[in-house]
């Protein structure tokens, strides 16, 4: 991942993104609040990965871990439903989305947290693409272990921040926001009872094959990575298996 490192070129982007940011508020301390929030996460140094390139992405893994695990009527779970395309495209019969936005028209109406709350059901394949923090994701990805069945899998959106825009939380802008779900496969990684890797595709995609019946969720480093920002997951980056796209893919035969 170090190789595809690359420091910002214009030394002016920082005044310039705050110039940009600040100059539509019109409080004087809501602008020094939002330029201290904004120095103190600033990193200039950015992934250099064009993800248009990678041809695969998230519905083309989960649909192949589905014909890998060959289960009639496999049972596929969706936190976060957003757009529906990736769930009109999951090719099993047997699905359930949740969202909290009824404009996604969810087949599940409210947070993941209600679901699980409610939920007896074990799923073949959980997709987490949910609220994009550190907190949330996290929740999600201990209740998603307690509810996939042994051997299936649960797979996370947006584990590679490329710039410290895209990591930032609270959100700085609308698009591209990967927010520090990050955090979570350093978690994932210290993990027993699971295979986790995050593939290099789709704004990183994490995936786990549950080994054992019952897994205990890794927690602990919470409090330190609660506190971390972007130039830390460029720090940490040796810790998590990354892996090729189409490497990942052909595993999945």
């Amino acid at each position: 991942m170090k190789e595809l490192y690359q420091k910002e070129p214009n030394k002016n982007s920082l005044e310039e993104i705050i110039k940009r940011s600040i100059e539509t508020l019109n409080s004087n301390t809501e602008k020094s609040k939002l330029e201290k929030v904004i120095r103190d996460g600033y990193c200039d140094t950015f992934i250099n990965i064009d993800w248009s390139k990678v041809r695969l992405n998230r519905t083309a893994f989960i649909n192949k871990a589905l014909m890998k695990l060959n289960i009639k009527g496999a049972h596929y779970l969706e936190i976060g439903a957003f757009d529906n395309i990736n769930f009109s495209s999951v090719a099993s019969e047997n699905k359930i989305s949740v969202d909290p936005d009824k404009n996604t028209k969810p087949t599940f109406l409210g947070t993941s947290d209600d679901f699980f709350a409610q939920n007896d059901k074990l799923f073949d394949v959980i997709f987490i693409d949910g609220l994009h923090t550190f907190d949330q994701c996290r929740k999600d990805a201990i209740n998603a272990l307690k509810f996939v069945k042994k051997n299936g899998f649960i797979f996370f959106h947006d584990f590679v921040p490329i710039n410290w825009i895209e990591e930032h939380v609270p959100q700085l802008r609308k698009i591209l926001w990967t927010g520090d779900v990050w955090k979570v496969s350093i978690e994932l990684t210290k993990t027993s009872g699971i295979d986790f890797k995050v593939i290099l595709a789709d704004h990183g995609i994490g995936v786990v094959k549950k080994k054992e019946e019952v897994v205990s969720y890794c927690n602990e480093e919470y409090d330190k990575l609660k506190k971390l920002k972007f130039r830390d997951f460029l720090k940490l980056n040796e810790l998590v298996p990354y892996v090729d796209a189409w490497e990942a893919f052909k595993s999945l035969d």
